[in-house]
């Protein structure tokens, strides 16, 4: 069969095809310094970085002279052969003859399949650490056997003197009483790490510049961090704690409780031991900027007002199952006055606490703008007129009011109870401008607005009904289109 060859466009022939690519690769990637590309390797894997190079010949061969490795097994945990891949992958990087006189960092995101694998991970971070490592980031999943892998002291990975950040997930630090030191260490963060109190002590008194500490652990992972408080003392330069299922116990003694640098604390899930309370905690922080709480279902955190409120430093402050106790009327009326004076976030979630502590405690921050609470009363009474959004979930009341706040610009209620709201009213909040409601079940339900003449956008969200009733009461109804119902 013959067939019928079809000239090309004289002006699409190829040589003008080839200038056209070569133009529009010219305009897509503009000639950079060598440094701007170097930044911009670093922040890349491995194996994009390598690919990188074949983008035009500038970028050729610059990933060789990035201090970074970062390797990440992406696939599947039984992907065999990707991981065959992947090994030899990492052989090949390793052997590269150009590259790691020193290394700014070192990463490996790895599965082990076989006591082989194991041998080449520390080979990994033998190879980090002669090549005097900055930053070492390490997770590894054990698939073969039920446990995890056991970071050996060979090697002299806990006694690197130049790492500055320290990463591990998945992994078990042994207990055999080996003096740890990192005199460069600043950055701490464990994610599921098994090891005992003995070697947590250890291993965060042997970092005396430390200035971040991070323990994470999984709900389903089964480790506990226990540490002490005189671990936490004695590292004086920590300005972020910041620790997740564990527990702070305490060596019965007087001795106050002095963090002076502290100014990041996060507490979830965390037993404190009955020696010290969670008030000489925080009242020990006199820096602290931002306090995160989160509670057991029972019993809760227990939280005087008083220390709230002298917690001068406050930017921003997030309590969940956590009960404030009522001040001491007999506190002289000086230390009264004293208030979250810098705090602009506040989020209350199932916090128990009275109305006339509530009051307190929203009257001891004038600059308050962003408040989100959840299970209070049926009225809300704003004495201060800085706040600007307002977010309230839960309500267990068939009225809900909002007054006082004049500055008020957002405000938006989450009802998942199934208490029916039949009214809702916003006194006094001249400024409003957005409403959003989102509920399951709304029935019908009254909207009313006093001293509001402008209009407000509203957003009504209710899955159950696709045309829920709804009556606006207030001067000229200050509500319009904008209503998104499913």
């Amino acid at each position: 069969m013959a067939t019928r060859k079809i000239p090309n466009h004289p002006n699409t022939n190829k040589n003008n095809l080839k200038g056209k690519q070569n133009s529009m690769a010219t305009a897509t990637i503009p000639h950079l310094p060598v440094l701007v590309i170097h930044h911009v390797l670093q922040f890349l894997p491995t194996k994009l970085a390598i690919r990188m190079s074949y983008l035009c010949k500038q970028w050729e061969g610059l990933w060789s002279s990035v201090p970074v490795l970062d390797f990440d097994e992406e696939d599947g945990p039984d992907d065999r052969l990707q991981h065959a891949k992947f090994i030899n992958f990492l052989d090949r990087c390793l052997a590269f003859p150009k590259k790691y006189e020193h290394l700014d960092k070192f990463r490996l995101r790895m599965t082990l399949f076989s006591v082989e694998d194991e041998k080449k991970v520390l080979e990994c971070l033998r190879f980090a650490v002669e090549r005097r490592v900055k930053e070492l980031d390490i997770n590894i999943n054990n698939t073969y056997h039920c446990d995890w892998y056991c970071l050996s002291w060979r090697w002299n990975v806990l006694n690197a003197k130049p790492i500055v950040i320290l990463n591990l997930e998945n992994v078990t630090i042994s207990d055999n009483h080996q003096p740890i030191s990192l005199p460069s260490l600043q950055t701490l963060s464990l994610r599921d790490v098994s090891l005992t109190a003995a070697s947590l002590s250890a291993l965060i008194s042997g970092c005396p510049c430390i200035h971040y500490l991070s323990l994470l652990t999984s709900f389903f992972s089964f480790h506990y961090y226990s540490i002490s408080l005189q671990t936490l003392l004695d590292a004086k330069s920590l300005t972020y704690l910041n620790i997740e299922c564990g527990r702070i116990w305490g060596d019965n003694n007087n001795d106050p409780i002095s963090l002076p640098s502290l100014k990041t604390l996060f507490l979830r899930v965390v037993t404190l031991d009955y020696y010290f309370a969670l008030s000489s905690l925080i009242s020990g922080c006199p820096c602290i900027q931002h306090l995160w709480l989160t509670g057991y279902l029972q019993p809760y955190y227990k939280l005087s007002i008083q220390t709230l409120l002298d917690a001068k430093s406050l930017t921003s402050l997030s309590l969940k199952r956590v009960e404030i106790l009522p001040g001491d009327d007999n506190i002289n009326n000086d230390r009264k006055a004293v208030g979250l004076l810098s705090l602009r976030t506040m989020s209350l979630e199932r916090v128990m606490l009275d109305d006339m502590t509530f009051g307190r405690l929203m009257s001891g921050s004038p600059c308050l703008e962003h408040l989100s609470v959840s299970l209070i009363s049926d009225h809300i009474h704003i004495p201060r007129s800085s706040i600007k959004s307002l977010q309230v979930t839960n309500i267990n009341s068939t009225t809900f009011r909002v007054s006082g706040a004049k500055n008020l610009e957002s405000f938006t209620l989450i009802s998942e109870c199934s208490t029916q709201i039949e009214s809702i009213r916003l006194d006094c909040c001249k400024n409003l401008k957005y409403l959003n409601i989102r509920s399951p079940d709304l029935q019908e339900f009254t909207l009313e607005f006093n001293g509001r003449k402008d209009r407000v956008k509203a957003t009504i969200d209710i899955q159950a009904l696709d045309y829920p009733i709804i009556n606006f009461l207030g001067k000229g109804s200050p509500c319009h289109g904008n209503m998104f119902l499913h």
